[in-house]
């Protein structure tokens, strides 16, 4: 099996990626069986579930081969992958205040434990789950709209939730989780690299540190390839193709939940927290899945300033990703929506309708969940983490980018701190660097490097 999916699997994404960024695979959603790329067999198969694991590598290399022709000429967006002309096509940088030390030591407290608070809330519903069910949900167990953490179980459903450590009754810290051991990791990166770290030296920081199990979408994915590089071909050229090898999930939320340290460690400046996200994001994503993370960094930078409103710290992130990126369409779309029907279910219900088809683990529809939440929020921690969780879909991803922002924008003692008080300031990881420690541990160590690494220029 080639990583993280079978061929039959990695066909079946690939042709909707490949779909979705505006290649000529097909005139649908769904692959096209019938398609004269793909192999005699394939097409005139009249079971699939007949053909070999060898039979859909080779239709996998004969759909990924239709990546040559190009992208359709009335394709409507724009979306480059350098830098240069990501930012060229960016919106305009709110105006923003810088923080004092003791605001940004206060703000940076709010990050951390705002977004482990996020994450463990959202914890229990990571099971692919939408808005209808998880109403369904909670209304079987009296408890929606959402405003405590998740009963564990319904009888009348006859459902359990995963992760019981993070239900009520249950939280006594932040269990482990992937969106967590990232913005630890981002930590640990520049503490040892500085400004100064390569792809390299990303993708060791992810080998030396995280079980490959406890990886996730295109991450885990470069993590296979690193251990499977070759000694013909020098390492650089081998992981500057890890973006794309064998990589259908290179616009997936993975690249957005790596993305909160760089906004914690360029307070009021999102160009500069964009640029050191962008080192690390393409790793193992393009499109999409570089601009979440730009957009999540841009955001937090511009959380991290003085008085900041929703429409700041969005056009924070907007400010750093192509205006014709679709990104930023659906940002703007679904800001739309939400002026003219002032409803979160509403537009929950309508980002649902219209982008429902991408998987799971797609950037596109959870960054749209997260720019609700903030909207439906307005920087109230609570609001905006129970709306995010309602949403469904990658529910710790969404309510802990979405705490994150808010609780760098509010402080830690604006936080509700009936999400906070059960953590016990501990929280338990799989990251071989750290294991388990305080979350207080984690801000002191955040605030020292942003004092050894605010001057200095990014390499």
């Amino acid at each position: 099996m080639p990583g993280y999916a079978s061929w039959k699997a990695l066909f079946a994404l690939e042709y909707l990626q490949l779909y979705e960024e505006g290649y000529a695979v097909g005139d649908s959603i769904a692959p096209d069986f019938a398609a004269p790329y793909l192999p005699d067999r394939l097409r005139g198969a009249p079971d699939l579930e007949t053909l070999s694991e060898a039979d859909w590598e080779e239709a996998y290399g004969c759909l990924w081969a239709q990546r040559a022709a190009g992208i359709h000429s009335d394709y409507p967006f724009v979306e480059p992958d350098d830098f240069e002309s990501i930012i060229a096509d960016a919106g305009a940088i709110p105006a923003l205040a810088p923080l004092t030390d003791a605001e940004y030591a206060e703000r940076i407290k709010g990050a951390w434990y705002g977004r482990i608070g996020g994450v463990i809330l959202g914890k229990p519903f990571e099971m692919g789950l939408d808005r209808q069910f998880i109403k369904t949900y909670l209304e079987s167990v009296d408890a929606y709209p959402l405003d405590d953490w998740a009963p564990p179980e319904s009888p009348s459903l006859g459902f359990t939730l995963r992760s019981k450590a993070s239900t009520r009754g249950n939280v006594q810290f932040a269990e482990p989780d992937d969106d967590i051991h990232y913005t630890i990791l981002g930590l640990m990166l520049l503490e040892e690299r500085g400004f100064a770290f390569s792809k390299l030296d990303v993708a060791n920081n992810h080998l030396r540190n995280i079980p490959y199990h406890w990886l996730w979408s295109c991450t885990r994915q470069s993590y296979y390839h690193m251990v499977n590089l070759s000694d013909d071909r020098p390492v650089a050229d081998q992981i500057d193709e890890f973006p794309t090898k064998l990589n259908p999930w290179r616009e997936g939320i993975n690249t957005a939940i790596r993305a909160d340290f760089w906004g914690y460690i360029a307070p009021g400046d999102p160009r500069r927290a964009a640029r050191i996200a962008y080192r690390e994001v393409t790793l193992n994503a393009v499109k999409n899945g570089v601009y979440s993370s730009m957009f999540v960094a841009g955001a937090l930078s511009a959380a991290l300033s003085r008085q900041p409103t929703v429409d700041a710290i969005i056009q924070g992130g907007l400010s750093v990703i192509p205006k014709q990126s679709r990104l930023a369409h659906i940002v703007q779309e679904l800001r739309d929506w939400y002026d003219k029907d002032g409803d979160w279910v509403s537009v929950c219900d309508r980002i649902y309708d219209k982008y429902g088809r991408l998987p799971f683990l797609h950037a596109l529809h959870n960054m749209a969940f997260v720019v609700l939440s903030l909207l439906h929020g307005d920087l109230d921690y609570s609001k905006t983490i129970t709306t995010a969780v309602m949403c469904g879909m990658d529910t710790d991803c969404t309510s802990g980018t979405a705490a994150s922002i808010v609780g760098a924008a509010i402080g830690y003692e604006a936080l509700d701190h009936r999400w906070i008080n059960p953590l016990n300031d501990h929280v338990k990881t799989a990251v071989a660097g750290f294991g388990h420690g305080s979350i207080s541990g984690l801000v002191e160590r955040n605030i020292a490097l942003w004092r050894q690494l605010r001057d200095q220029p990014l390499a």
